[in-house]
């Protein structure tokens, strides 16, 4: 597993790093080698998708070695900046500096939409408050001070803040559409991955989490998904595939593979593969949406 608190924003890679992916890849081949190998590095939030693709990739191709791992959105995009894997797994957008990085190295790197995503509120099943606007959960969120859910038309119980940290897109993603400017709270507790929160929610009667809506599927009577509304005058809205495929849901997001230039062999046909998984029900198995029509871009 990658490290949990990401690369660095000049994309140097950490030595844990490059001891995890180099005895997998060796001296990856970015002219489709023989041996059908792909490797497939970043967000924790896609990997199930790719894990999924790549079990089904596999099986109707048995020459074909597909091998992936976690980490973080930012730990994939700068293991194929540096060559490290052949494709980056992301939950959020190519942030600009990574352009930048890109660009730098005379990189052009290429999207291809895989799914939808929202990002699920969640607090523990016993949590009376069912509703929260944005508003709400930027001023939970962000508080330097201890806070309770009476401030919230809840208990007088104190919050317990759990969120995803380092290199994560989910976490990225939730700054910019919910913190804004005003960022993070250092009161938040950082976890490696969404079912990790999903369970330190489910023990603990205080606490607020988001997760994407994959780790939710096993997640049934443990946690209660909160109602979501833009403002207090705006419509509560549950994230369900309809209101994520309409926009209707606050905090909905594409989750992407990223390959630099334009993919080739082995690489093509599985991300050709993992684009098609939405006509055979494969991504809403895994617990997303599926595109209408998914499309590099």
């Amino acid at each position: 597993m990658l490290s949990q608190s990401g690369l660095k924003q000049n994309m140097t890679i950490p030595l844990t790093l490059l001891t995890a992916l180099i005895p997998l890849s060796g001296c990856i081949d970015t002219q489709a080698p023989e041996t059908g190998s792909v490797q497939v590095v970043g967000s924790e939030t896609v990997r199930p998708l790719a894990e999924a693709c790549a079990s089904e990739f596999m099986s109707k191709h048995p020459e074909s070695d597909v091998v992936v791992r976690g980490g973080g959105s930012g730990d994939g995009i700068a293991a194929l900046l540096h060559g490290m894997t052949d494709i980056g797994m992301a939950s959020r957008d190519i942030s600009a500096k990574e352009r930048e990085a890109a660009a730098s190295k005379g990189i052009e790197l290429t999207e291809f939409d895989l799914a939808l995503d929202g990002i699920a509120v969640i607090v523990h099943n016993t949590n009376p408050v069912g509703t929260l606007d944005v508003k709400q959960l930027r001023a939970i969120y962000s508080s330097t001070q201890p806070q309770t859910w009476k401030d919230f038309n809840g208990e007088a119980r104190e919050i317990l803040m759990f969120g995803r940290g380092g290199s994560s897109g989910t976490a990225a993603m939730f700054q910019q559409r919910v913190l804004g400017e005003a960022g993070y709270s250092g009161l938040v507790r950082r976890l490696l991955d969404n079912d990790a929160i999903v369970a330190a929610v489910a023990t603990q009667p205080g606490a607020i989490g988001y997760t994407g809506l994959s780790a939710l599927k096993h997640a049934r009577g443990k946690v209660r998904v909160v109602v979501l509304r833009e403002n207090p005058q705006a419509a509560s809205v549950l994230p369900t595939p309809e209101t994520i495929r309409s926009g209707a849901y606050p905090v909905i997001r594409k989750l992407h593979f990223y390959t630099a230039g334009k993919p080739s062999g082995t690489v093509k046909s599985f991300i050709n593969a993992c684009q098609d998984m939405g006509k055979h029900g494969l991504v809403e198995k895994v617990g997303y949406v599926s595109l209408a029509d998914p499309v590099a871009k």
